[in-house]
């Protein structure tokens, strides 16, 4: 009987210690794919500007359809690498990156 109570008791902490376990490594993945996805919208957008300021940097062309080319641009390659985002999420990071870009600039001269 005792033997029987053992048995149960090395396979329920078993069950358990799997369970908790399981419970961490799966926290653990979706705090680091967080992290990865933030990173990586942050380098495309201020990849994108960079890339939309060199363009259409000699041509005439209004800061409201910069925006747009490069929102355009950003989706383009945040899709193709099955990242989403939300509209806000990714006019902050290009007013980040747009700001960002002015201060480089600034201390370059």
């Amino acid at each position: 009987m005792q033997e029987i109570i053992q048995n149960n008791l090395i396979e329920i902490l078993a069950t358990i210690i799997t369970a908790v376990a399981s419970f961490i490594g799966v926290s653990i993945k979706k705090a680091y794919t967080k992290y990865v996805d933030t990173k990586t919208k942050k380098e495309i957008v201020k990849a994108t500007v960079e890339y939309i300021e060199q363009i259409y940097k000699n041509i005439m062309i209004s800061n409201e359809n910069k925006l747009q080319k490069c929102k355009e641009k950003a989706l383009e390659w945040l899709n193709s690498k099955k990242i989403k985002i939300s509209d806000t999420e990714l006019e902050i990071l290009i007013e980040s990156a747009v700001n960002g870009l002015k201060k480089a600039n600034k201390e370059v001269k």
